[in-house]
């Protein structure tokens, strides 16, 4: 596995993942990043407030394994050590697919039969690098997909 650094980051791209809304505290995009599943960002716009307290306007926030971390350089740091999972995502983890399966139908059914809502355990899972999402263009709106994300070929990261 190939060590990753500064240069192996730069090399690859952050595409929008998502938006969030603080309401009167401002706005923010979610990133993640395009060959590095595990590191992500968040481009935070402070309003009014906020603003004041935060002393910025904006903001690009770095997390790892979906855990905030101070810098860039803190996250190479992360990025060293592979994930840990919590038992729960563990055995959600035994469930999911190799091949890409309707998301809402694979939550509902494995929820059903473990007793419990999986939703976020899948999204743990996703930001850690254990699963891929994906949406896919229908007839009707799109819809998500998940599956276990591939291995990375000898030698990368």
């Amino acid at each position: 596995m190939t060590a990753i650094t500064l240069d192996t980051i730069r090399a690859g791209a952050l595409r929008e993942n998502g938006h969030v809304n603080f309401g009167a505290g401002g706005f923010g995009y979610l990133l993640q990043h395009t060959t590095i599943p595990r590191l992500s960002a968040m481009d935070r716009y402070y309003r009014g407030k906020a603003a004041k307290e935060a002393g910025t306007t904006s903001a690009r926030l770095w997390f790892v394994d979906g855990a905030e971390v101070a810098s860039l350089d803190e996250a190479v740091e992360r990025l060293a050590v592979p994930p840990v999972l919590t038992a729960e995502e563990a055995e959600v983890l035994a469930h999911v697919p190799p091949v890409w399966a309707e998301l809402h139908t694979f939550r509902t059914c494995l929820g059903v039969a473990l007793g419990r809502p999986v939703g976020a355990t899948l999204i743990g899972l996703r930001q850690k690098g254990a699963v891929e999402t994906e949406l896919r263009r229908g007839e009707g709106p799109s819809v998500p997909f998940v599956r276990l994300a591939p291995k990375p070929a000898a030698g990368v990261a």
